[in-house]
């Protein structure tokens, strides 16, 4: 999300910098197949992208003056659902996704206490 943010100001070293550490702390927690670690790769590629592509408008300003051929640049908004996540995990909500067959593990495990206690 600050990764984000400061692509919106055209900051990409900044921006580059704080998806560095999440992509790091998502490879180190989750591994490098995790959805999050990938999603964090891909947009670490699109923060190089669009660097490069600032950099070369730069120097094509240096070079030609107002004669220039300056391309705009693109941004990508987050999704809800990934702001949503975000503010979850700011304010310590934390969704853990489970299977059918985890749910009624679950179910069988209280069930069983449930057992235990009337005994």
């Amino acid at each position: 999300l600050v990764a984000r943010v400061y692509e919106s100001k055209a900051e990409f070293r900044s921006a580059l910098q704080h998806e560095k550490e999440g992509y790091t702390i998502y490879k180190n927690q989750l591994g490098e197949h995790h959805e999050k670690t990938k999603e964090s790769s891909e947009y670490l590629k699109y923060l190089t992208q669009q660097a490069v592509a600032l950099q070369r408008t730069m120097n094509e300003i240096y070079k030609n003056g107002s004669n220039a051929n300056i391309m705009p640049l693109k941004f990508t908004a987050p999704s809800m659902a990934s702001v949503l996540e975000q503010l979850n995990i700011i304010n310590g909500i934390l969704f853990i996704p489970l299977s059918q067959k985890d749910l009624e593990n679950l179910k069988a495990e209280v069930q069983r206490r449930q057992q235990l206690q009337e005994n």
